[in-house]
């Protein structure tokens, strides 16, 4: 009993750290250099540890696709978002996901999804939601199942989830960012391709320690 404990006790630091590390920053914004992007609308700059763009700004992260992104993303004055960009192929055939001040009281208040570049509709039903509380700022992540068609949308800060299903496919599967007005960003994630070396040591210590107990106790008997 007292090994099974150790086991599952392991199991679940083994597993509570991969759930921390699920995501993993592709840009912290922090040389001053926005490299390593495509831009294809506006522009973009980097300072102070922190991403800007011109309005209806968009860029997509180089050699890069994935169906779920994060961002931190903080308002600013005046009407502002920052977007998600999934199924990336061109300006009007992309996933656009956005975290928008709506009101310009600097903070955020709403979640939009839409097509194309702050396009049109790219849900059945409703296309936008409003936040339980407004944010100044917050991780923002957005996911997309291509095979389902259900997109969600994550606000870290407030704890909301919210939901839609695709009403069009799309073509392509690029990833990237965008703003509007006088909001930026930080530490763009995207998912961990492998899990961190320091959790799958501790399953194959954890495991290691099981088998070695249990071999002792046969032995004894």
């Amino acid at each position: 009993m007292k090994q099974a404990k150790i086991f599952l006790a392991t199991m679940a630091a083994v597993f509570g750290m991969n759930a921390q590390a699920a995501m993993t920053v592709a840009d912290n914004f922090n040389d001053g250099t926005f490299s390593g992007w495509t831009t294809q609308a506006g522009s973009f700059s980097e300072s102070g540890g922190v991403l800007t763009g011109t309005t209806f700004s968009l860029a997509t992260l180089d050699g890069a696709s994935a169906t779920t992104l994060g961002v931190d993303a903080i308002s600013g004055a005046g009407v502002s978002y920052v977007a998600l960009i999934l199924n990336y192929s061109s300006l009007s055939d992309n996933l656009f996901v956005k975290l928008q001040d709506n009101t310009g009281d600097g903070k955020f208040d709403r979640v939009f999804m839409y097509r194309g570049n702050n396009g049109s509709s790219a849900t059945t039903g409703s296309y936008y939601f409003d936040l339980s509380t407004e944010v100044e700022s917050s991780y923002f992540e957005a996911s997309v199942n291509n095979v389902t068609g259900l997109v969600t949308a994550k606000v870290g800060a407030t704890g909301d989830v919210f939901s839609g299903t695709l009403s069009n496919s799309y073509t392509g599967t690029g990833v990237g960012i965008g703003f509007y007005g006088n909001a930026t960003a930080n530490n763009y994630y995207v998912p961990s391709a492998v899990p961190e070396p320091e959790a799958l040591a501790m399953l194959l210590a954890g495991v290691g320690v099981v088998g070695v107990m249990a071999r002792k106790r046969r032995v004894a008997r």
